[in-house]
């Protein structure tokens, strides 16, 4: 992420910080490129003492610490694991935030049980990258999002994840490159083409011209959460499309209280 422009903004409520001290919360702290910065330019007051080692043992401190500064919007980098201690311990503490987001794990559908009979990433915010709903296709054979996801589902038993988007997206500009450099037995060849690729994918347009920074293409994301499903318990209900033109929004964001 780019810091912004210094600008006046209006304060925002104080937002709880769950970031640990590895490279998720590093990355998040980082004073130019990081989360915090970027949140702080637009005006969000960050609450959050230092990073805590995972797996983690106790986090009643930070959670009293959120109570304290009157934070109930908490955004995390907590795995599944984690994020159920810190609702189990938030609940104790009779602290329930109204929202949670979290950036990490939750591409998959909730497993870790908090309170005994819901998952952890019950009512999670996150950010979502593909869905059989996306308006996409395969740039080597047409096949569209739903066609994907529905033949993996029929092939494995299992339900459709996200990373199956932009797995697929690999193998598309992998043959994009092969195909078009000079010498597809040269890895520069391979490489310099890869660095001027714009292509139309499974999982959306991927522009490596575009930066933020060189040999880099971003993923368009949308804003989802985990939500009581019809075909299962949890489903990742997509909340905001702004930057996802012509994705379905399937729900409202939910508070979890």
């Amino acid at each position: 992420m780019l810091p912004l422009p210094s600008r006046q903004v209006p304060a925002l409520a104080p937002t709880a910080v769950l970031w640990n001290d590895g490279p998720q919360g590093s990355w998040s702290r980082h004073g130019e490129p990081g989360f915090a910065p970027a949140a702080r330019a637009l005006g969000h007051h960050l609450v959050g003492p230092a990073g805590y080692t995972e797996p983690a043992t106790g986090l009643s401190g930070r959670i009293e610490a959120f109570a304290a500064a009157g934070a109930d919007i908490v955004t995390s980098a907590a795995t599944a694991r984690d994020l159920a201690l810190f609702r189990a311990l938030a609940a104790e503490h009779g602290s329930t935030p109204r929202l949670i987001t979290c950036s990490r794990w939750l591409v998959y559908p909730p497993s870790v049980t908090g309170d005994g009979d819901r998952p952890a990433q019950a009512n999670t915010a996150t950010l979502v990258y593909w869905t059989p709903a996306h308006p996409c296709r395969l740039s080597l054979d047409g096949m569209t999002t739903a066609e994907l996801a529905g033949a993996y589902e029929q092939a494995t038993g299992r339900r459709w994840l996200q990373p199956l988007g932009l797995a697929y997206a690999l193998f598309e500009v992998a043959v994009h490159a092969l195909r078009t450099a000079a010498d597809p037995a040269d890895p520069a060849a391979v490489a310099e083409v890869v660095g001027r690729t714009r292509l139309e994918t499974i999982a959306g347009p991927l522009d490596w011209t575009a930066g933020p920074v060189p040999n880099v293409a971003t993923v368009r994301l949308a804003g989802g959460q985990w939500q009581p499903g019809t075909r299962h318990d949890h489903e990742l209900a997509v909340v905001t499309n702004r930057h996802v033109e012509g994705l379905p929004v399937t729900a409202d964001l939910l508070p979890l209280r």
